[in-house]
């Protein structure tokens, strides 16, 4: 782009020289025709009359010269103004393009990090020391989790050949409940954050006439705790309302709008539809 552009100019700037130069050369002649032409007319022995209109003429072939080499010099400034102008728009969508390029390549390139750190051993132990662990436990930590897995794997597989769909669904999540019975809730926690996991229950909506409206539960408000018990997700809040005696009063942790607050229900289907926290 930039070498078309100052061959273009190359082109125009040596056009105008050479145009110059025989206008130069033309004027010369004209000018020596003209001063032969001036000097004999400024015979001292001619009239007055005459030796005026001679210079009369002279002024005036000197000024139309002028004249016509401002024209030309005008014309071929305005042309290479343009030919510059267009140039400069055509950079600058190279410019933007190539950008652009670079983005997507940024863009790719961030992608295939984050599938790294998230499905390769060194990745995870990466994700969860910025999580606050200490390199040994991350280490310790992402192997536990990567046999858990599989594990749950076998035993969701052993119920599937059984037909015994109850015990596959009850096997879902069992390499998290193990996980988080191991780690603590503390550090749970600080595990699912690393894994940009759910560690809240938001509620979407409520139901008519259900507990949780009776209770006075408002869409957006986030349930952490049910019965003094953490619960992090929809199925966290699904067990824990299976525990103990049906239609028992519990108390329920919930954040609104920043700030902690305490219902009460009976123990049971709470009537929400609910999500992880958004951050």
């Amino acid at each position: 782009m930039k070498v078309i552009a100052i061959a273009s100019v190359a082109s125009f700037a040596t056009a105008f020289a050479v145009a110059s130069w025989i206008y130069t050369a033309d004027t010369e002649s004209e000018e020596t025709a003209s001063v032969e032409e001036v000097t004999s007319a400024f015979d001292a022995g001619l009239p007055v009359e005459e030796r005026i209109a001679a210079l009369e003429r002279a002024v005036s072939d000197e000024r139309f010269a002028r004249q016509l080499l401002q024209e030309e010099v005008f014309y071929l400034t305005a042309e290479l103004e343009q030919i510059a102008g267009t140039n400069d728009i055509e950079l600058r969508e190279a410019n933007s393009a190539e950008a652009a390029a670079d983005e997507s390549r940024d863009s790719l390139s961030s992608r295939r990090e984050d599938y790294r750190r998230r499905n390769s051993l060194e990745g995870r132990i990466e994700l969860l020391i910025e999580a606050g662990f200490l390199p040994s436990q991350a280490a310790i930590i992402a192997r536990r989790e990567s046999e858990l897995q599989m594990e749950s794997l076998r035993t969701r597989y052993e119920a599937e050949r059984s037909g015994d769909p109850a015990e596959f669904f009850r096997n879902r999540n069992a390499s998290n409940v193990t996980l988080r019975e191991e780690l603590g809730d503390a550090d749970f926690e600080r595990y699912l954050n690393a894994n940009n996991r759910s560690t809240s229950i938001t509620v979407s909506s409520v139901i008519e006439s259900s507990p949780a409206q009776s209770a006075g539960l408002q869409p957006g408000d986030e349930i952490v705790r049910y019965d003094g018990e953490r619960v992090f997700n929809m199925s966290d809040l699904t067990r824990r309302t299976m525990d103990g005696a049906a239609g028992q009063n519990v108390m329920v942790d919930i954040m609104r709008n920043g700030n902690p607050m305490q219902i009460v229900m009976p123990r049971g289907p709470v009537g929400i539809s609910g999500g992880r926290r958004t951050r």
